[in-house]
């Protein structure tokens, strides 16, 4: 009995200690970055700085994500439609925005269905006047001016209308019927009363829709050659080693293709983690265009995790929210601060390691 208690005794000191290590292990995950796909402990982060990267997918080393029918953007707005990742406004990724409000960023200027507010007060869309063709008659002739032709036998004589007087049998005159008298005094048949014009019925939703479908056209992904990635530059204390987690992804209309006011446009964000998962589902689909060997071409997940791209740093965090352009005013001395910052963040990085 005695070696029976003390198993006893020692199973349930182990269940207790094997339960506070478990809880110990737990952590809550709600304060993990939520745009992360591969998110680091907070507790473990010993310097962050966010950044904002310009990618021209037009440029040498970002064309292998821009080749033929295999464009980034033609797949995240493909999946955006299909409802495979939902699309945000910002960056911060907190409103989601709807298919018909993406369908309408997409739109290319002066292709919406219907007529504008000043073109319908100049006077487009109005029905043309009748009194305006060829056979218009002067705006002096009055109907007294107005005389037959002579065809030699005499100007015939003006047709009278006569009515005969109805009595009233107590529930009311009936309406009088119109008569007509020929030349001879005899009475003619009455006239037909002229029906009313029918009324020209308005399209309903399907016809509408299917005509905006008709005239309305979107830019092409091909069009569409610019995004704008928020990363942060972070440094794990506990791994000892310095991260980029790419946060969200951004579409831009570059300036060129915006006719309407000549400046790069935001169309749609999409976190991060939303499309490594959309981009691993399908390997062989998603892919990075490998030029120099065509049976090695990476997925696009793993070409953004090993930075096969290029982008400039436009944006850091700062108190002012500005970026580079906004604080210098100047385009050259814009990149060259860019490229500055650039070399700072490089050299902060190899100074953690020098004692």
């Amino acid at each position: 009995m005695r070696m029976n208690g003390k198993v006893i005794a020692w199973s349930i000191l182990s269940l207790a200690m094997g339960t506070t290590v478990a809880h110990a292990q737990e952590r809550d995950e709600s304060k993990d970055n939520q745009l992360s796909a591969r998110p680091i402990d907070q507790n473990d982060i010993m310097m962050k700085r966010t950044l904002w990267r310009r990618v021209d997918l037009k440029e040498k080393q970002n064309l292998p994500m821009f080749s033929s029918n295999n464009e980034i953007t033609r797949y995240l707005l493909e999946a955006a439609k299909a409802g495979l990742i939902p699309a945000y406004t910002t960056d911060s990724c907190t409103t989601e925005m709807t298919t018909d409000q993406l369908r309408k960023k997409l739109l290319m200027p002066n292709q919406t269905v219907g007529l504008s507010e000043e073109e319908i007060a100049a006077g487009f869309g109005k029905p043309q006047s009748t009194d305006g063709g060829w056979d218009a008659k002067p705006a002096g002739a009055t109907k007294s001016e107005e005389k037959p032709a002579d065809d030699g036998w005499g100007a015939p004589k003006k047709e009278t209308k006569k009515t005969a007087a109805v009595e009233d049998d107590g529930w009311g005159a009936p309406a009088p019927k119109k008569s007509t008298t020929t030349a001879k005094g005899k009475k003619g048949a009455a006239a037909k009363e002229e029906k009313p014009a029918e009324e020209v019925k308005p399209a309903d939703d399907f016809q509408q829709d299917v005509m905006m479908a008709a005239t309305e056209e979107e830019f092409f992904p091909d069009q569409l050659s610019l995004l704008e990635m928020k990363e942060e530059w972070t440094f794990d204390k506990k791994r000892s080693r310095l991260y980029m987690d790419i946060q969200s992804v951004g579409i831009l209309l570059p300036a060129e293709q915006n006719t309407a006011t000549g400046m790069e446009i935001p169309v749609a964000y999409f976190k991060y983690k939303d499309i490594d998962r959309l981009f691993r589902s399908d390997a062989k689909k998603y892919i990075w265009y490998n030029t120099q060997n065509q049976a090695q071409h990476k997925n696009l997940a793993d070409a953004l995790d090993l930075r096969l791209f290029y982008g400039r740093i436009i944006k850091y965090s700062n108190p002012n929210n500005k970026d580079f352009l906004s604080i210098y005013k100047n385009d050259k001395e814009a990149l060259l601060k860019s490229l500055q910052y650039e070399q700072e963040l490089m050299e902060l990085e190899h100074g953690l390691w020098e004692y």
